[in-house]
């Protein structure tokens, strides 16, 4: 099941839905626990990123193209950095670059993210899916 974060209409209230096809259905309760679609519509003002991260790690040279484009040797074990939470924007929001920089261009650069939705350790190939939201 596909979720959208999004600011509701009537009560500009922040709230979930489905998305299927061209349906968008109410998610009452907690998406991180417990949970049901309702048969409501979803009344979407503005959609919103996925998530609101109060942490955001990243791993970094995980895969060899993107170490070659940089000229990287590929280390023994992947990078782990963090982002700053504000730094997930929501869509069509405008990208602000800091007036110190030395170019008004940024490189782009797509990323995959993963919501845990439960407590987890030692996870295997095979069970790891059951842990994603």
């Amino acid at each position: 099941m596909r979720l959208m974060r999004f600011l509701d209409k009537k009560d500009k209230k922040i709230k979930y839905c489905t998305v299927e096809n061209e349906s968008n259905f109410l998610i009452d309760g907690d998406i991180f626990s417990n949970y049901k679609v309702t048969k409501e519509k979803a009344n979407i003002s503005k959609i919103l990123s996925p998530i609101n991260p109060k942490s955001i790690l990243c791993i970094g040279l995980n895969y060899k193209k993107h170490a070659a484009e940089g000229n990287d040797k590929i280390p023994e074990y992947p990078i782990l950095f963090m982002k700053l939470a504000n730094s997930v924007q929501n869509p069509e929001d405008p990208i602000i670059i800091p007036k110190h920089l030395e170019s008004e261009f940024v490189d782009f650069e797509c990323e995959l993210a993963v919501i845990i939705g439960k407590h987890c350790k030692n996870a295997t190939k095979s069970n790891a899916l059951d842990y994603v939201l």
